[in-house]
């Protein structure tokens, strides 16, 4: 295996650990709420990482988790819908991945100003 192919293989695993990380951290239904889609294992600033598109209340294009093997930390990056990063966390635990929710979800809201602007954007009483 040529060092090219072990790269791609171990951003491969390392994309799938983020991924699975992220499943553990949440209900399936708040990946949902994102609207999540397009997840990719990429390079991103020379580190492994998991990009993925979300569509949330408050933040509208990329995130991009990266892998700091150094540290054994990951960077969160928000990017906008042109790809310009508009927000780094950076040396975040993979216990405290739940700030993903505030950043592209909830913000500031309380859960019942959530559930609230849930109910009145989709007409339901969740």
């Amino acid at each position: 295996m040529n060092a090219q192919t072990q790269q791609i293989s171990r951003t491969n695993e390392i994309a799938i650990e983020i991924y699975r990380q992220l499943k553990a951290t949440f209900n399936i239904n708040v990946l949902w709420s994102w609207g999540i889609s397009g997840q990719k294992a990429m390079i991103y600033r020379n580190m492994p990482s998991l990009g993925f598109s979300v569509n949330g209340y408050k933040h509208k294009g990329w995130v991009i988790i990266s892998l700091n093997e150094g540290k054994d930390l990951y960077n969160i990056y928000l990017l906008d819908k042109l790809q310009q990063v508009t927000e780094t966390i950076e040396d975040v635990f993979c216990e405290d991945l739940e700030i993903l929710d505030s950043l592209i979800e909830t913000g500031e809201m309380s859960k019942e100003e959530y559930i609230d602007k849930v109910n009145a954007t989709y007409q339901t009483n969740y």
